[in-house]
């Protein structure tokens, strides 16, 4: 082999060497660099993001809780279950807080809305828990309404219960309405009141429904004047609700003693 070859050979294998070394070296190095690179940049966005969250984290843990709280108060105004009693009750009340005179009352069972639907009927039961019919507006007529309501809400709460006052029965049992955000399930109770009152005393009586500490709405209200009795005759939907699953009892309502017989038979002493 001449002087020349080796040189030629020496040159080719120099430029094989360097090739070599840019394909196997050189350019996975390059890559890993821009990959590193673009990696850090992508860690320094998300840095410079955590840093300016950290930074405002009292004001976040600040505002969390109001809402929390004021997420409360709103709980805190939804009972945890209704029963048949608790609308025949409020009947009641509404008779002695307003000169009016419920003629008819029809209490529904719950009825439960799909919270996560919002624009979809909710629909009501119109199947009737009670039925409770009082006579004339005078004292010892509505003590005896009073008492007859009170006997309905012993005699007529057939609902099914568990140990904890939730209900046992099929209409209280779905949980594919529940809210995807708290888990609670709301219930609508539909009442239907039938009455005849005044004008003063209709107005007391919407100003006690949709004044109440818990949650109901009136959703139709019918009233017509009475030529013969120069009263107002109506009937009224108001829609009671309850959130099933909050953390507190269920609080019945008070029913007062019915008395049965009487002391004085022919009314011969005082």
């Amino acid at each position: 082999m001449s002087t020349r070859e080796k040189k030629l050979l020496i040159i080719l294998a120099g430029v094989a060497i360097l090739a070599l070394t840019y394909f196997f070296i050189f350019v996975p190095q390059s890559n890993k660099r821009d990959s590193l690179k673009s990696e850090n940049m992508n860690l320094k966005s998300q840095y410079n993001q955590l840093s300016a969250l950290a930074a405002k984290a009292d004001d976040y843990t600040n505002k969390t809780k109001e809402m929390s709280d004021a997420m409360q108060q709103v709980y805190d105004n939804f009972p945890s279950y209704l029963q048949i009693e608790n609308g025949i009750m409020d009947a009641v009340a509404i008779e002695k807080s307003t000169n009016t005179n419920i003629t008819e009352l029809t209490v529904g069972s719950p009825t439960a809305i799909d919270v996560n639907n919002p624009t979809g009927d909710a629909g009501t039961d119109s199947s009737s828990g009670s039925t409770t019919d009082s006579g004339s507006t005078d004292s010892s007529t509505t003590d005896s309404s009073n008492a007859d309501g009170s006997q309905a809400a012993d005699s007529n709460s057939s609902q099914s219960q568990t140990d904890d006052g939730s209900a046992a029965g099929s209409s209280t049992s779905s949980s594919s309405a529940k809210s995807t955000v708290t888990g609670y399930q709301l219930y609508d109770v539909s009442t239907v009141m039938a009455f005849k009152t005044e004008y003063h005393g209709l107005k007391a009586m919407l100003g006690e429904v949709i004044g109440s500490s818990q949650k109901k709405t009136i959703s139709t209200l019918n009233v017509s004047f009475d030529d013969s009795t120069g009263k107002l005759t109506g009937e009224m939907l108001v829609d009671s609700y309850f959130l099933y699953g909050l953390d507190k009892p269920y609080e019945a309502p008070y029913i007062p003693a019915v008395p049965h017989g009487t002391n004085n038979l022919f009314g011969t002493t005082n």
